[in-house]
């Protein structure tokens, strides 16, 4: 299981981004570490480094084109998500900004206009933090609204952050994180709803993509902490690969068969850890019969047919120790009440050493 990338064998946490004033990013950073549940940070020195969520061309956009997809999932699109591509922008202003000094507004302004630029192109939510020196500072109602209209955000998404205030930090922090999490999950709900959309309208050109948009609905569900949602889409996603194979009697080329099966292991994997996390020991036994039974027989071309003994013995393997991490939720269990009528389980099944066991000699 360590062999997975982490950003597979962890559960999605919400990425934020901030801007402005640097010298407060690590304590906001810390802070936000420190919320449930927790939000990762991608601190950005300067105002110029927005540029790097500019949207490139989305190949995903020409869903109606004939053309099929080029690879099932799309290389690194999990990672960029967990760690370059923010749900939340908040960009931090100091108070002195939004005095008379017109210059120093209209360098404000000027921020705002490039970020707002950037952003909507992505969907990106964005948040504006105010930062104070000292209470006695005050800001005139009338520029606070000016700054609200001009960055185009509510009232409850502009926070007033004095960080020399020690009774108020950790109160005033834990405000600004409980925006960024309010504004990063009606950013994945949206994202989610946009490929639903795409599945839904059923004019996607090709199998392939089918099984990317669900794999991706439930990444995004699994980022607001949706379980059942993402389970019901990575679950779709597995299916509808299968059909992949199961639409012709001629098996595909190596290298296919190899991402088909890279495929469904990760998407069985997710879909183990979702059952075993919420107690659904018997669910998730069953679901490593299937994937067993599914590809047992799909070795492939005989110059292949050792990378089809490895890729067994691995699913044998990691579906042990996933077990053995969920041995909490299993302990005290009767395998004889977890067992269905319609497929009886053996006892053997519900422990680890047993897939530790088969996985050797395979």
């Amino acid at each position: 299981m360590e062999e997975y990338p982490e950003e597979l064998r962890t559960p999605p946490v919400t990425l934020a981004s901030l801007v402005g004033c640097p010298e407060l990013h690590p304590l906001i950073s810390t802070h936000f570490l420190s919320e449930q549940p927790p939000i990762n940070t991608l601190a950005l020195p300067d105002f110029s480094k927005i540029s790097l969520f500019n949207k490139k061309r989305d190949p995903d956009s020409t869903a109606t084109s004939p053309s099929p997809a080029l690879g099932i999932l799309k290389r690194d699109w999990l990672l960029k998500h967990r760690t370059k591509l923010p749900s939340v922008l908040a960009a931090l202003f100091p108070s002195h900004h939004l005095a008379a000094d017109p210059a120093h507004w209209l360098q404000l302004c000027s921020h705002l206009d490039s970020i707002k630029t950037v952003i909507r192109a992505r969907n990106i939510k964005f948040a504006v933090v105010v930062v104070v020196q000292t209470n006695a500072d005050e800001i005139s109602e009338d520029r606070m609204i000016a700054l609200r209209k001009r960055a185009e955000v509510d009232a409850k998404h502009v926070v007033v952050l004095n960080p020399n205030d020690t009774s108020e930090l950790k109160q005033t922090l834990h405000r600004l994180a409980s925006t960024i999490s309010e504004l990063a999950g009606a950013f994945y709900r949206e994202e989610g709803r946009r490929i639903k959309q795409r599945i839904e309208k059923k004019n996607v050109s090709s199998v392939e993509l089918i099984v990317r948009y669900c794999f991706k609905v439930a990444v995004y569900a699994e980022f607001r902490s949706d379980w059942t949602e993402a389970l019901k889409f990575y679950e779709e996603a597995y299916h509808t690969l299968r059909e992949i194979v199961g639409v012709t009697t001629r098996l595909p080329a190596v290298q296919r068969l190899v991402e088909i099966k890279s495929i469904s292991e990760q998407l069985h994997f997710k879909i183990s850890t979702l059952l075993l996390h919420s107690g659904k020991v018997a669910e998730a036994v069953m679901w490593f019969r299937q994937h067993r039974n599914a590809y047992k027989r799909l070795v492939g071309a005989p110059e292949g047919i050792f990378l089809h003994w490895e890729w067994m013995s691995r699913q044998f393997l990691v579906f042990g120790e996933l077990l053995e991490t969920s041995s909490k939720i299993i302990q005290g269990i009767s395998p004889i009440i977890l067992a269905t009528s319609s497929k009886p389980l053996t006892e053997w099944e519900y422990y680890s050493a047993y897939y530790y066991q088969v996985s050797t000699p395979l």
